[in-house]
């Protein structure tokens, strides 16, 4: 799944080609481009983050996101975010 890069005033920390197994990770300020996350705890904040072709297993999810009054667009991010976890082919573009 491929999500646009965010406009951020500061660049993600770019990890590639990687396996994280039974870790803690957050992903806010980051980019995993074709990496594999087994058994972790995967943590969703409002930063910036980018996956292209990564692979989910076992994970366990906390999303801490907020949610506002008037921005459809925070609801349809959750909503990609959501189906990312489910693994929907079309989960496209995530700027939380």
């Amino acid at each position: 799944m491929q999500q646009p890069q965010p406009s951020t005033p500061f660049p993600l920390t770019r990890h590639e080609n990687r396996t994280f197994v039974a870790q803690t990770v957050y992903v806010a300020g980051c980019q995993f481009i074709n990496c594999v996350f087994e058994s972790c705890t995967i943590v969703v904040t409002n930063g910036p983050f980018l996956t292209q072709g990564v692979q989910f297993r076992r994970c366990n999810w906390r999303i801490d996101v907020d949610i506002l009054w008037g921005a459809p667009e925070s609801r349809s991010n959750l909503r990609r975010l959501l189906d990312m976890i489910d693994g929907a082919p079309d989960a496209t573009g995530l700027p939380l």
